[in-house]
């Protein structure tokens, strides 16, 4: 049975009718028509909104990636580079483990500026700059290797987990194991990039 949208902005029902969908269905569940009817609007009501089902997809992984660099940068980055780099790989393992759809759709987006231009996207340079920065990249524009093996490791422990390879019991494990085996690259990046005085 649809819930009727009486006040506030259909733009964000239809966000969370989609997030919803989204996680009790699937992706091909998530569509205009679908969430329509949920928000009890006429189906061309969300075309106001979204003119398309790819533009509702973006907005939603663009409020993906908000929320993980809020919860990245909301937990306790402080410390030395073990003790940061721990925080944030839990942090962002604990998030996919929570919004495993939501996860998958992030990432499975073209998220080059030049190929979509979509707030995904944008979402995406702003997450993929606060990894840089802890990683001690000196130019977030120009990224290194680093901040994408980072990211791929968490991304593949939170598949692992979200497609039933990884019992949800051993995610810390895996995860500190990750973090232990990046430390030396990632310490003798920030060696280098630091500059000695003569």
């Amino acid at each position: 049975m649809p819930t009727p949208y009486h006040h506030g902005s259909l733009r964000q029902a239809l966000l969370e009718q989609g997030r919803q969908v989204l996680a009790e269905q699937g992706l091909a569940a998530v569509t205009l028509r679908e969430l329509a009817r949920r928000t009890g609007v006429s189906h061309g009501a969300p075309l106001r909104h979204f003119p398309d089902r790819e533009s509702l997809l973006d907005a939603l992984a663009a409020q993906g990636f908000d929320e993980l660099v809020d919860a990245l940068v909301a937990a306790d980055l402080a410390g030395d580079l073990p003790s940061r780099l721990t925080v944030y790989a839990h942090t962002h393992v604990g998030f996919a483990v929570a919004n495993g759809a939501l996860m998958e759709l992030m990432f499975s987006r073209d998220l080059r500026p030049e190929a979509s231009g979509g707030d995904a996207a944008r979402a995406a340079a702003r997450f993929f700059a606060l990894g840089a920065h802890m990683l001690g990249e000196p130019d977030p524009r120009e990224l290194g290797p680093l901040p994408y093996l980072l990211a791929a490791t968490l991304e593949g422990i939170s598949s692992l987990v979200a497609h039933g390879r990884l019992p949800e019991q051993r995610v810390e494990e895996v995860t500190a194991a990750a973090v232990e085996f990046m430390l030396p690259a990632i310490r003798d990046q920030l060696d280098r990039a630091t500059p000695t005085a003569d």
